[in-house]
């Protein structure tokens, strides 16, 4: 196994909901476990080298210490049914690596390498690393491949190299999720989990974007008036931004806007209309046959 499958510059997307589910499994782990193991799956894109972790789940193993040695057993049957249960619903997802708890690697890292190296075909494993223990009131998480090392024909081991792309994804739901529960961490209130209504995200996001605008509308005043020295990156950054905005006049974005809102008003027309012909339908049905 060499490390030719990855390189620095490959980019490894991790979705919040596996942070969300390591920690569901750290927080139900039994009373004698010291942390938790669990299969990373995700999809990796050769043509522009990423690779999306987007799922996971815990699996069921030992640790026992037999004087000076540490046991540990892996519950393999386990990873194939779970595996399985899951191609049913994303068929699309498939073993990439494994996830542990803890501060450190643990000395298990060269055995469950060896097992998931099996269980991921051509492609070399990856390590996430998840430090619950919260130092600094941060969660840590660190990606870890292993690479093969020794004299040839000699003695052989594993080193674990950091992979230190690793990103964060939101995009859809999960961001206005997230967006919830950071504005609750940092203005608690009474009412714990109530979602707002949709005007009221729609007037978030507006006064954010009114603020983004007149930040860059003061660095390009700062920049025109010699007080900021010009970034060539800031400036291919807000062309990129400008000319992805189609140009139109004020007559031709008001008739498209008002179209749009005249075709969603119809849909909810519509969805209105057939919920109360299904409530209807319902009724009728249970009425007594003359």
């Amino acid at each position: 196994m060499s490390i030719s499958n990855y390189r620095l510059q490959t980019k490894v997307r991790l979705q919040p909901l596996v942070l969300f589910q390591i920690i569901s499994a750290y927080e139900r782990r039994p009373k004698t476990a010291k942390m938790v193991v669990g299969t990373l799956l995700g999809r990796r894109d050769r043509c522009n080298d990423t690779i999306d972790i987007t799922n996971c789940y815990a699996v069921h193993h030992k640790e026992q210490q037999i004087g000076d040695m540490e046991q540990f057993k892996l519950d393999t049957g386990y990873v194939g049914e779970m595996f399985d249960l899951n191609q049913v619903t994303y068929p699309q997802e498939k073993i990439i690596g494994w996830y542990t708890t803890g501060r450190t690697l643990s000395r298990s890292a060269a055995a469950l390498h060896a097992f998931y190296s099996r269980e991921c075909g051509d492609m070399q494993p990856l390590h996430l690393l998840v430090d619950t223990s919260l130092r600094g009131g941060r969660l840590t998480t660190r990606l870890y491949c292993a690479v093969t090392m020794g004299v040839p024909g000699g003695t052989r081991g594993l080193l674990f190299t950091h992979l230190p792309l690793l990103k964060v994804s939101t995009e859809g739901d999960e961001e206005v999720a997230l967006r919830l529960m950071q504005n609750q961490a940092l203005h608690p209130t009474k009412q714990l989990g109530r979602m707002l209504p949709e005007l009221v995200h729609v007037l978030e996001a507006t006064r954010e974007l009114e603020q983004k605008l007149d930040l860059v509308m003061r660095y390009i005043n700062d920049v025109l008036s010699r007080k900021r020295r010009p970034d060539n990156n800031i400036g291919r950054a807000l062309h990129e931004a400008l000319t992805s905005v189609p140009m139109l006049d004020a007559d031709s974005f008001r008739t498209m806007f008002n179209a749009n809102v005249r075709n969603m008003l119809m849909s909810i027309t519509l969805a209105s209309m057939i919920k109360t012909q299904m409530e209807l339908s319902e009724k009728l049905s249970y009425l007594p046959d003359n």
